[in-house]
């Protein structure tokens, strides 16, 4: 039998998992969820199921550039954004069963004094250790608004590959620039011509590129982003920027009087993995920071392609220079989530906000991360295509997994099942193990953790085995569905006399079910539901 199943000898290892802080300058689009969000909890859920401890850490990224432009567009306060968003954020998540164990939000109390207690020590210990350097650089300024243009108040064009860009990244090649080396450069907002000042920015040293790329191959990081890395490195001297001329930030200390300089957001993701790892320590009871060489804990970061720079330098890179701090043990990359064949944008206001679908009667949280995980960002970019949608929530699972469980519900006994059928743990246990190969790796692939789901489902030799086989197959679908579509698996769970969550090591207990409850079952979504949660450019009529 499965030591899995029994739960003998699995000794629970702890692991830190650190979904991207959102930017609170707006709600979260299924873009957002399908990537990063829905990897990090997918993974926990897994572990969990398989007897480990994981801890999904994120939170806010308040000192964006962006947070100030919402700011100005809305006329309040960046904190007031800040706070606002952050909790859409939080509610967004929670909305589609996205586990979060923390949210740090730098700006706010308890996390603003830890925060810039981290960022004071790192800064200081890089000091130390000759990775802080001061440089001159050119930066665009505005006269007439007495605006410093940086980060998402300036646009241009990429220096790599042409595309539009705002800020100092492209979305579309990743690359990461200084802002003299923006192409075209203008400012977001018609407030007069651009004028250029020398002024003196912080910089970080990285490791030589040798150094990084080991780290990075060691790491499992594909070609193409360590070429990325190693085009930035080159372009830019082996630095990465640690502060901006803008009033919204950690303050640090100023070369200039006249300039103000702040935390970059890319470098402060740094200090915010050591918050996040520090945190780990106390609420996991461990006492000891994740990123500690020797804190015997799994540190994994899931991040969509425009964050493989500030990750893989600023992160990675950082820590090699910091001399008492591992980097994380894996960075799992996802190309972009599309809608339509296009991107999914805020400023656009072309999305599929989270909060739209969660309110929807018709479409549950189950459905839609069904659908996305489906997709294999790891491989590249994937679309939301409407028709697609319709098909998998009323084909696939209304129609075809919704009455294979009524059937199997009808089929259930009372009292305590008798043992399953060795063949019946033999198959649960190679699926789980395909779910562990997918998602507890250094690539993640959703789409074959969702196949080991889907031929649980449709093995009917499994749900026939024996007078409890329906019993078996439905406990066996709690545990393979609950990283996908955790809401049926743990109503399923709790039916069948669990408690808790679905867990492995407690399959084999013979808690009988309770068969006055209903069957868990799918709606069937109309075409008119999902219209309702489309941007107004893709609802019928939206060309006439």
């Amino acid at each position: 039998m499965s030591l899995l199943l029994t739960g003998d000898a699995h000794v629970p290892k702890h692991y830190l998992l650190v979904p991207p802080e959102a930017t609170p300058n707006g709600p979260l689009h299924l873009g957002h969820i399908g990537g990063p969000f829905l990897w990090s909890d997918m993974i926990a859920r897994h572990l969990r199921v398989r007897g480990d401890l994981p801890l999904v850490i994120t939170g806010s990224d308040v000192y964006e550039s962006y947070v100030t432009l919402k700011a100005h567009a809305e006329g309040s306060a960046p904190g007031e954004v800040a706070v606002r968003y952050g909790r859409r954020i939080q509610d967004d998540l929670a909305a589609l069963r996205i586990g979060v164990d923390a949210f740090i939000s730098p700006d706010q109390e308890p996390w603003r004094d830890l925060f810039e207690h981290e960022v004071a020590g790192s800064i200081e210990r890089l000091k130390d250790r000759g990775a802080v350097l001061t440089r001159k650089e050119r930066v665009p300024y505005c006269d007439t608004s007495g605006r410093w243009v940086v980060g998402g108040w300036l646009l241009g064009r990429c220096p790599e590959c042409g595309a539009g860009v705002a800020s100092y990244f492209c979305e579309e090649c990743s690359a990461h620039f200084l802002p003299e080396s923006v192409v075209d450069p203008r400012p977001l907002l018609d407030e007069g011509p651009l004028t250029w000042r020398e002024i003196s920015s912080l910089f970080l040293r990285v490791p030589e590129r040798d150094v990084l790329d080991a780290t990075l191959a060691e790491l499992g990081i594909a070609d193409r982003y360590r070429q990325t890395v190693a085009r930035f490195l080159e372009r830019d001297g082996l630095t990465v920027r640690l502060s901006a001329p803008q009033e919204w930030g950690v303050p640090l200390p100023a070369p200039e009087p006249d300039v103000p300089h702040a935390l970059f957001p890319y470098a402060g993701i740094f200090m915010f993995a050591r918050l996040a790892g520090a945190v780990h320590g106390q609420l996991s009871g461990t006492g000891v920071n994740a990123f500690d060489p020797d804190s015997g804990v799994t540190t994994i970061t899931t991040l969509g392609i425009d964050n493989v720079i500030p990750t893989l330098v600023s992160i990675v890179g950082t820590s090699l220079l910091h001399g008492d701090m591992k980097p994380y043990d894996r960075c799992l990359i996802n190309h972009f989530y599309q809608l339509a064949g296009r991107k999914f944008s805020t400023s656009a206001r072309h999305a599929i906000w989270a909060a739209d679908v969660a309110a929807s009667p018709a479409i549950s949280a189950d459905v839609v991360r069904y659908f996305l995980a489906r997709a294999d960002l790891e491989s590249g970019p994937a679309s939301f295509e409407t028709a697609d949608f319709l098909t998998t929530a009323n084909a696939t699972l209304a129609d075809d997994l919704g009455k294979r469980i009524e059937a199997a519900w009808t089929r259930l006994t009372d009292g305590p099942p008798h043992a399953p059928a060795p063949a019946v743990a033999e198959l649960l246990e190679s699926l789980l193990a395909e779910q562990s190969a997918a998602l507890d790796a250094t690539r993640v692939d959703t789409r074959r953790a969702v196949a080991a789901l889907d031929r649980w489902c449709a093995d009917e030799s499994v749900a026939h085995s024996a007078d409890d086989g329906a019993y078996w197959w439905l406990k066996g679908l709690s545990l393979l569905a609950f990283p996908v579509m955790p809401d049926l698996a743990e109503q399923i769970w709790q039916a069948l006399g669990g408690t808790g969550e679905p867990r492995a090591s407690a399959f084999l207990a013979p808690t009988p079910a309770d068969r006055h409850l209903a069957a868990p079952v799918f709606s069937h979504v109309g075409a008119a539901d999902l219209d309702a949660c489309l941007p107004d450019s893709m609802r019928p009529g939206a060309g006439t």
